[in-house]
């Protein structure tokens, strides 16, 4: 390639560095090679450095095919036949020579990582030969001590090497919480209202409205320390109508990975609450619980739609109260069982309602102190216009023990003076289960008009 016979004259340059062309000309094809990251120490800190460059080098391949001109980000498989993991103090002439001569890449990124309690610090170099006329090279160090410190460094690096700005996810703590807020658009969500107003009973067995321990009022408890199928089983029953909250089962304590905490976790819903296409809202709460690693308690906020219409079975819950078996349903006639389906959905349309949005509030707490929770959603734009309803869902599961939660509240967000537009996923074929659902449904339409075409 045209790298082949460069003959370098590299200077060293400590700081910013542009995007390696002149702003008003079209960008070069640009090629990329991120070495391994090499960090002192045993096999697991070593890891650190290789971690830390298939992030750069995932991240980098999003701009693949983009604006900025990036054609190819050599995989690591390759990139390994020609350098172990490198130092930042590695010659970068001789560095240079490698990529152009052996690789035919122009920009080439590698450095020192090292990682000391939850901070992470990387000297990273990289050598742009983009204008082969004014090839640079350039170092910088850049430490982080969250738990997102390698995805931060990573984006970090690729907007040093590329010169432009990165897209990232939206992050907890990237809107302030507003100082006012509307009316709740749920119900009791301090849980004060006798009854459980505004959402399920709690079954007493790992769920319970209680005295809240810091001194006045009631809060939320999901207990999730529990024997699993003796659990499961009641919590079937409840949902077929076949048992009472009056009178709970007993259940043993298990802190085992086959516990309730382990499996299925526990769930707490609200009632359904209507949604606003094109709206963006924010959630708030307070929790008090446990979290280990990358387990820790979640509230949802699901989205569905309405599917009556395309229904071709009962619930469960409607079975069992119209006494018959799926095996029974199934032998009724094609009209009967229409007919079915269309007055238990005029009964009972929450049970046919699907799932088409989910969102959670993470409530990551360490301290087992009260912790307070705000964050806006969706993360981007406005809600998607085929959400019709919302239900919360309060969720808990490991580690095994005891969640509080209190003033539990979604609000319209007082900022918005308009509706948004939807904001689309941007993983690639993210709506492909759309798809499928559209052409599942089109197959059907014609099997029906099929069986009903005169022969």
């Amino acid at each position: 390639m045209k790298f082949q016979h460069l003959i370098l004259a590299i200077a060293v340059i400590v700081g910013p560095v542009g995007r390696g062309y002149p702003a008003d000309k079209p960008p070069a094809e640009i090629y990329i090679a991120v070495i391994d990251f090499e960090t002192p120490g045993d096999k697991t800190a070593r890891s650190v450095g290789v971690q830390l460059a298939d992030s750069v080098r995932i991240g980098l391949r999003r701009h693949k095919g983009g604006a900025l001109g990036v054609k190819e980000v050599i995989d690591k498989l390759t990139t390994r036949e020609f350098f172990k993991a490198i130092s930042v103090k590695t010659d970068s002439k001789k560095v240079a020579k490698i990529l152009t001569d052996k690789m035919a890449v122009n920009i080439g990124i590698y450095g020192t990582v090292r990682k000391t309690g939850s901070t992470v610090r990387a000297e990273i170099c990289c050598i742009n030969l983009v204008d082969p006329k004014k090839p640079a090279v350039w170092t910088r160090t850049y430490t982080d001590s969250s738990q997102r410190a390698r995805g931060v460094i990573a984006r970090k690096i690729i907007e040093a090497a590329l010169g432009a700005r990165n897209w990232r996810p939206p992050e907890e703590g990237d809107e302030t919480e507003p100082k006012k807020f509307g009316k709740p658009l749920n119900v009791n969500g301090d849980f004060e209202s006798p009854q459980a107003k505004g959402w399920d009973a709690p079954d007493n067995a790992g769920t319970f409205i209680e005295a809240d321990p810091r001194g006045s009022g009631k809060v939320l408890r999901l207990q999730t320390d529990l024997e699993r199928d003796k659990w499961y089983e009641y919590r079937r029953k409840l949902r077929l109508g076949l048992a009472s909250p009056k009178n709970p089962p007993k259940l043993k304590k298990d802190t085992t990975y086959g516990s309730v905490a382990g499996l299925e976790g526990v769930h707490y819903r609200s009632v359904w609450i209507k949604a606003t296409p094109g709206q963006r809202y924010w959630l708030t709460a307070d929790m008090r619980g446990g979290t280990a690693g990358i387990f820790f308690p979640k509230i949802f906020v699901k989205g569905y739609l309405e599917w009556a219409q395309h229904a071709d079975a009962l619930s469960e819950r409607s079975l069992v109260e119209l006494k018959l078996t799926p095996g029974a349903f199934a032998k009724l006639p094609e009209d009967r069982r229409k007919k079915l389906i269309k007055t238990d959905a005029a009964k009972h349309p929450d049970r046919y309602r699907r799932e088409c949005f989910r969102w959670y509030l993470a409530c990551r707490n360490t301290t087992g102190k009260w912790k307070h929770y705000a964050q806006p959603f969706p993360p981007r734009g406005g809600l998607p216009a085929n959400v019709k309803w919302f239900q919360i869902q309060i969720y808990a599961y490991w580690p095994p023990g005891a969640y509080l939660f209190d003033n539990v509240h979604m609000y319209n967000d007082p900022r918005q003076t308009a509706p948004l537009a939807e904001v689309k996923a941007r993983t690639k074929n993210f709506d492909r289960s759309e798809e499928l659902g559209k052409e599942e449904l089109r197959k059907r339409a014609e099997a029906e008009k099929r069986t009903q075409t005169p022969r």
